[in-house]
């Protein structure tokens, strides 16, 4: 049985409204990314790729839990415009955001 892959976001670039962030696993091996961009009214959009979309659960998990800890981070008072997308394929990423925990 093999080890479970990781994913990690890793800083690339970093503005003061800004920031892009690769997707890696734990060898380091850049699956995607993760883009943010916060405006002074409050605006908040997230976009984000996934390259292997046999790791797309992880990314839903980890790009939910970013997005929850950057829209309190901003202090952004609505929700944030999510563009996700998994090998292509569009991820409704807002579905998640507004699901009951378990």
């Amino acid at each position: 049985m093999g080890v479970a892959l990781l994913l990690f976001l890793k800083p690339r670039f970093r503005t003061e409204s800004a920031e892009i962030l690769n997707v890696v696993t734990n060898e380091d091996r850049a699956l995607g990314h993760l883009v943010y961009i916060y405006q002074s009214n409050g605006d908040l959009y997230v976009l984000g790729h996934l390259q292997d979309i046999g790791e797309k659960q992880n990314f839903i998990d980890i790009s939910l839990k970013f997005v929850a800890g950057l829209k309190e981070a901003c202090g952004a008072n609505e929700d944030p415009c999510v563009y996700m997308y998994c090998g292509g394929e569009m991820i409704d990423l807002q579905k998640y955001l507004h699901a009951p925990s378990s």
